[in-house]
């Protein structure tokens, strides 16, 4: 039997390499999908380790008691051991001790925490030393930060107490990089309050003190500091173990650390979560990408046997009558194409690998090595073993055939359910496939394979009505006359085989267009969301001292608006409430980056949300305001209910109320205020009365407010200037009112009805529009003109003016409103809400961050269109689309695969016809035909196929990890970048055609001599 396998290869040498190429190729597919899902789930996972937030990354471990003594390195305690066992592999570990207290040096005092940190010397920049050990009895020494050190009064040598103990400062730190999850975020490196002034230099003056290893008290009971440990997570985590694993592992680390006491803080399942949903996106992707390779070459392989099963029916037949057993040939063939399938299967493996490793080294977001093991063996084995099944079904029907149909030259047709079963099965897969995917949600079990399996049955359908049309067709054009065009449509008709190829070749001609148009349309909603949900081509986050320092010093770097603007972002789409975007109205249209999705353009919004103010801003110079007024009440009434003044100034430093030194008495006096932020100068907001309970009623005449410094004396608002009510703007109109005061003196009179207040009673200043003008998104449901709530830029509630309605808003998406800045910020009556911006157009200068920090902001984050656009492609829906790209391409290869081991298979009873015709008179260029036509078919139905698939499915295509994107996607892709990709696929198709008929006809001529 063996002789008799090889000498069946020998003689059939081509069909035994059509089907190794083509095993090969299944089991390389097969091969390449999990060796590529490990890599790429390496890679994710080192970059969401990478650009993950300090908290997401540790987990920490804390002593449940405090010690006696200066904070320092418990390397050598219990605890320090303890962690050591509790820890698993893959952390790395960082020991600490902290203490928290008061330092006070002779220029001022902060709260802090006097720490010790493992490695905190080679992440800082010093001036003077590290701290060092010292003896008992010596003064310990501390490294206190640059905002520290000036709040204290302290330099190098120095010495300040904290808590009761004196200690010396050794050196002056600024972190290298403040980023560095080594800070912890913001535990160490601790944000300026918004009502201190601050530098270029990350941090404030409540910044840690570190202190050295070991520094005993001659009283160690004085402080009372506990031990830490901060486990880093790295990429070293995932080597050896599964996600799940890993949960599992961190469970027994809290439990273990709860039994201890220890506790644990630990953030890292939100990065886990993250990690396991794209790597679960990923393998789907992959996994569909790679069955598609796998089911097109076992479909290659059944028409290309089949076709060369149905040659040898005579042989077969042969073979019966002379007495052999159907269990020898079965053996025989079993034998004949298992040899190169056992062949294939190592030789797909390192295809398979290096197919893998080149996508790895092109596509994915960081390195990571691609191996062979056991899954990629099985799944290749799996492959092969496919092949050689789809090999032996297509000769199960030759097999069990009776001899009479055997010794036919043209196999019976099959007819009834057996010849439609496989389009039924196909159909209702895809009906359920598509159905399901457009019921909503996120893509999941059949919903997946839609796409596929929508191309699959259509490609059978189409498959068929061309078979019927071509012979239709090719008789008609027969009977013209036109023989070369209708003998070819004849012969295709008439081959069976034929069926399968030209599904074939549409399902290679439709995955690859789709897929093709996926990943570009993909492309561009990566684009679109990222452009709206920075909002800029460059967003730079900062911290101010206020919202006023934030436009002046926005308007210093950029004084003509041309590529800078100052914003405020308060809420998340995600949070309760409506969140805010407040921006410079002035530089929006410039700065902003436009998009269609908005639904209006940003010039208008710009007018719209920047109405002409109806007053002027009221501006205060001086270091103390005093307020002349005239109080009328009744004081032995109200008995010990104080009556206070109290006014709102805004300034550099921030938003506070500022009261008046003494309580309001009956009568006329002048109050004074302290003000020690307006010395440049600062703006008032509004004049309040606070009277928690009023006895009777209450008149207050505002008489001149003026202001004082060294130098003298100036006033601000005159009487007159009081009395003009359009300057002001009544903060509750229940139970007050305003008027101006008759007489010879003018004034502001202030007049508080009878009963308990649950706030005070005043005006505030007419300098901006009221409500606040604003643009809201149609998500809202507040109709135009209406009047929407929401918290401004200061987190106080209140209403805005509906001036416009749109889709979508930058940064905010479909859900949010947008108002002016300097405008809110005139009503706000109290500090910073919001994370602050600055907004840069591409003509920003490349200094523009030192422009930025030179007027005193400093720089905590920087973030372009082009960065997000780029973390959306280094997502697992991303990369899943990128290998099914490939495995698209690799698909059309195996189309043109397919052409030639079908056209080898029946090229000896081809050529035997059309030498018959030839003789007969058949012209040379009929000969040609035939192989065209099944491309032809294909290209159309799969063109006709991609249309149906794409508008059944588009909907519910995975394109971000996260979900679906909050920016519509583009409904159709471009076609240019869809022509280059479809027009060499049809090229090649045609090309093999054109090969495959000039070797026919070549055949033809040499056997007929024609």
């Amino acid at each position: 039997m063996l002789t008799i396998i090889w000498a069946a290869l020998a003689a059939r040498r081509a069909q035994a390499a059509a089907v190794l190429l083509l095993a090969l190729l299944a089991s390389a597919a097969a091969a390449a999908a999990p060796s590529y899902t490990v890599a790429a789930g390496q890679a994710l996972w080192r970059y969401e380790l990478s650009t993950a937030q300090p908290n997401e990354r540790r987990v920490r471990l804390a002593e449940p008691v405090e010690y006696a003594g200066m904070p320092g390195d418990p390397t050598r305690t219990v605890f320090a051991d303890r962690v050591r066992q509790l820890t698993p592999a893959g952390f790395d570990v960082v020991l600490g001790a902290q203490s928290g207290g008061v330092a006070a040096g002779r220029a001022g005092r902060v709260t802090s925490n006097l720490t010790y940190r493992a490695g905190v010397c080679e992440r800082v920049a010093v001036t003077g030393a590290c701290p060092r050990a010292t003896a008992r009895g010596q003064v310990p020494e501390v490294m206190v930060s640059t905002h520290t050190a000036a709040r204290l009064g302290v330099g190098v040598g120095d010495q300040f107490t904290f808590g009761a103990v004196p200690v010396r400062v050794s050196g002056v730190y600024q972190p290298l990089d403040v980023r560095d999850p080594y800070w912890l975020g913001e535990e160490l490196i601790r944000p300026p309050a918004a009502d201190t002034a601050t530098t270029s230099i990350p941090g404030s003056a409540e910044d840690a003190i570190f202190s050295a290893e070991s520094s005993p008290l001659a009283d160690d009971d004085v402080i009372l500091s506990r031990s830490t440990a901060d486990l880093y997570a790295t990429e070293r985590l995932l080597d050896g173990r599964s996600v799940p694993d890993l949960r599992e592992t961190i469970a027994v680390l809290e439990r273990d650390g709860g039994r201890e006491g220890y506790g644990a803080g630990n953030s890292l399942p939100s990065l886990l979560d993250r990690v396991t949903l794209q790597r679960g996106q990923l393998a789907d992707g992959v996994v569909l990408g790679a069955g598609l390779l796998v089911l097109l070459c076992w479909l290659v392989l059944f028409v290309a046997v089949g076709s060369a099963s149905d040659q040898r029916r005579p042989e077969q037949g042969l073979l019966l009558l002379r007495g052999v057993q159907r269990r020898r040939l079965w053996a025989l063939a079993i034998g004949e194409h298992a040899v190169p399938v056992l062949v294939a299967i190592p030789l797909g493996c390192l295809a398979g690998l290096a197919a893998a490793d080149l996508l790895a080294a092109r596509t994915l977001p960081a390195h990571a090595d691609v191996a062979v093991d056991a899954t990629t063996i099985v799944f290749a084995a799996v492959a092969a073993l496919g092949a050689l099944a789809a090999v032996l079904l297509a000769q199960a029907r030759m097999m069990s055939a009776p001899v009479v149909d055997l010794l036919r030259r043209v196999p019976a047709r099959v007819r009834g359910w057996r010849a439609t079963i496989g389009d039924v099965v196909a159909v209702s897969i895809a009906v359920g496939a598509v159905v399901q995917l457009r019921s909503g949600g996120s893509p999941s079990g059949l919903a997946l394979v839609a796409p596929i399996a929508g191309a699959l049955a259509a490609g059978v359908l189409l498959a068929r009505v061309a078979m019927l049309a071509g012979a239709a067709v090719g008789a008609a054009l027969l009977a013209r006359g036109r023989t070369a065009v209708g003998l070819a449509l004849v012969q295709v008709a008439r081959q069976p085989r034929f069926r399968p190829l030209i599904a074939l070749l549409t399902v290679a001609v439709a995955m690859l267009a789709f897929t093709v148009a996926t990943s570009e349309v993909a492309s561009a909603a990566y684009l679109d969301r990222s452009v709206v949900e920075v909002g800029a081509p460059r967003v730079v986050e900062v911290d101010a001292t206020s919202r006023a320092h934030l436009l002046t010093a926005v308007r210093a770097v950029d004084p003509e608006g041309r590529f800078a603007m100052a914003a405020v972002v308060s809420g998340t789409p995600a949070a309760a409430g409506t969140p805010l975007l407040a921006v410079d109205s002035e530089r929006l249209a410039t700065v902003a980056a436009p998009h269609p999705s908005y639904g209006a353009s940003l010039a208008d919004i710009a007018r719209d949300i920047h109405p002409p103010a109806p007053g002027q801003p009221v501006r205060l110079r001086g270091q103390q305001l005093i307020m002349a007024l005239s109080a009328d009440f009744d004081a032995e009434i109200f008995g010990g209910h104080r009556v206070r003044l109290a006014i709102t100034i805004s300034g550099r430093n921030g938003t506070r109320v500022a009261l008046a030194r003494e309580d309001i008495t009956p009568g006329r006096k002048d109050y004074d205020l302290q003000v020690p932020e307006c010395a440049q100068e600062c703006r008032l907001v509004k004049i309040e009365i606070d009277a928690p309970v009023v006895s009777r009623p209450l008149t207050v005449q505002f008489e001149e407010l003026s202001t004082a410094d060294g130098e003298g004396e100036s006033v601000v608002l005159t009487g007159a200037q009081l009395a003009d009510l359009q300057r002001w703007r009544l903060l509750d109109t229940d139970d007050t009112s305003i008027s101006t005061a008759s007489g010879t003196k003018a004034a502001l009179v202030l007049k508080v009805a009878e009963g308990p207040r649950a706030r005070p009673a005043g005006v505030g200043v007419l300098d901006s529009p009221f409500p606040l003008p604003i643009y809201l998104t149609r998500s809202k449901g507040t109709s135009l003109g209406g009047s929407h709530p929401y918290d401004g830029v200061d987190g106080t509630p209140t209403n805005g003016s509906v001036r416009g309605l749109v889709d979508r808003l930058p940064r905010l998406g479909a859900s949010g409103l947008i108002a002016d800045l300097e405008y809110a910020d005139r009503l706000a009556v109290a500090s910073q809400n919001g994370s602050e911006e600055v907004w840069l157009a591409r003509s920003a200068p490349t200094d523009v961050l030192d422009r930025l920090r030179e007027q005193g902001l400093v720089v905590r984050g920087d973030r372009t269109i082009t960065q997000v656009r780029a973390d959306f492609d280094r997502q697992g829906a991303a990369l899943a689309l990128r290998f099914n790209v490939f495995a698209a391409l690799a698909g059309v290869l195996i189309g043109a695969a397919g052409m030639v081991a079908t056209a080898s298979a029946e090229q000896r009873a081809r050529v035997a016809t059309l030498v018959a015709l030839r003789r007969q008179g058949l012209p040379p260029r009929a000969v040609r035909g035939g192989y065209g036509w099944p491309v032809a078919f294909a290209v159309g139905s799969g063109a006709l196929v991609t249309l149906a698939i794409w508008l059944l499915t588009r909907g519910g295509q995975r394109l971000f990890s996260d979900g679906r994107s909050p920016v519509p996607t583009p409904d159709w892709p471009t076609v240019d970048r869809l022509l280059l990709f479809a027009v060499p696929a049809v090229v090649l198709f045609a090309l093999t055609a054109v090969v495959l008929g000039r070797i026919t006809a070549a055949s033809v001529r040499r056997r007929s001599g024609r």
